[in-house]
């Protein structure tokens, strides 16, 4: 190659890169240019950006901080490292709190998610218009239900005495059965998942039924020609162009899970004893009846972390074939 071809071409790449500045100059004036007509919904926006910062992004990120402090109502903060952290890690009942809350996050995939697809299967293979609508209606009903509500009506289903699963089981000769289900170690766990069966939730079948129903009828008709039906066409078809809603509800049972402890409070509030204790109600505990903020935000840094670490695993393992491709 000549020196005048060298050149040509360092002329060639400048002349490139000029053309390159000069259209994002453009680019940032265009976008300054819009930004000045749109002024009134930059001012609309701004106020509620404001209260969200203030009152829904700064507490959370607060609280993370403050885990490395010891931290009270009406004293400094004072900078402890990572001893919350140790303490809960050493405290006696530490480990049964994390056992009971995998068990609980294990048994959220089965309520929020496989049950709700069988039920949402169910009802889309109904081809009589009417007879769905009526089923679908059926599902969206407990939802008007408050939750609080809802956890209150399985407490007396399982009340030892007037509880109506005692007294089938009386009534029926099964005696020895009977037990006081929320205040026995054995079962208090088990009685708390088994709350909401069989946990066909509202808005996680009717999530299914719309990712059913985007699904092309040519696709049920190829299946049917080449005699893929029944159970495996829910396996080979139906879950993986549902993944996408699969991977959804999954996230959301993780969460909630993880984060929640309204009904164990309710229900049983960590008892009896320890048996149904999770670190959500130890950080609400340190919290708010003992005043140990640091020490609770410490616990909910945990959970945050860990909670992380279960979403990266999941977009990993349940990622649509039509991500796959795009990647």
């Amino acid at each position: 190659m000549t020196s005048r071809d060298l050149s040509a071409r360092g002329i060639g790449g400048a002349d490139e890169l000029a053309a390159t500045e000069w259209g994002d100059e453009k680019g940032v004036r265009a976008t300054l240019r819009a930004m000045r007509r749109s002024w009134q919904a930059y001012a609309l926006l701004f106020p509620i950006f404001a209260l969200l910062i203030v009152f829904v992004y700064y507490p959370p990120i607060l609280g993370l901080v403050r885990a490395f402090y010891e931290w009270a109502p009406l004293r400094p903060a004072r900078f402890v490292g990572f001893e919350n952290f140790v303490n809960y890690f050493i405290y006696p009942e530490s480990g049964r709190e994390i056992a009971n809350v995998l068990k609980l996050t294990y048994m959220g995939f089965v309520t929020g998610v496989i049950a709700p697809f069988v039920m949402a299967e169910l009802i889309f293979s109904i081809r009589e218009t009417v007879s769905k609508e009526i089923y679908r209606f059926a599902i969206v009903i407990p939802m008007l239900v408050p939750g609080v509500v809802y956890t209150l009506l399985w407490q007396h289903i399982f009340d030892p005495n007037l509880g109506p699963i005692n007294s089938f089981l009386r009534g029926v000769g099964l005696n020895h059965f009977a037990r006081n289900w929320l205040g026995d170690p054995a079962t208090a766990l088990y009685a708390i998942i088994a709350v909401g069966f069989p946990w066909v939730s509202g808005i996680g079948t009717l999530v299914f039924l719309g990712g059913l129903a985007q699904i092309s009828e040519s696709v049920f008709d190829a299946c049917l020609i080449d005699g893929c039906t029944g159970l495996r066409r829910i396996w080979q078809v139906d879950i993986p162009l549902v993944l996408g809603q699969v991977r959804f509800l999954t996230i959301l049972s993780v969460i909630g899970s993880l984060t929640t402890f309204e009904r164990v409070m309710i229900l049983t509030r960590g008892g009896p004893g320890y048996a149904t204790s999770v670190p959500g109600l130890r950080m609400y505990e340190r919290a708010f009846v003992t005043g140990e903020f640091g020490y609770a935000s410490a616990i909910g840094l945990l959970l945050f972390a860990f909670a992380l670490f279960l979403l990266f695993v999941i977009n990993r393992l349940l990622r649509p074939h039509t991500e796959e491709i795009s990647h």
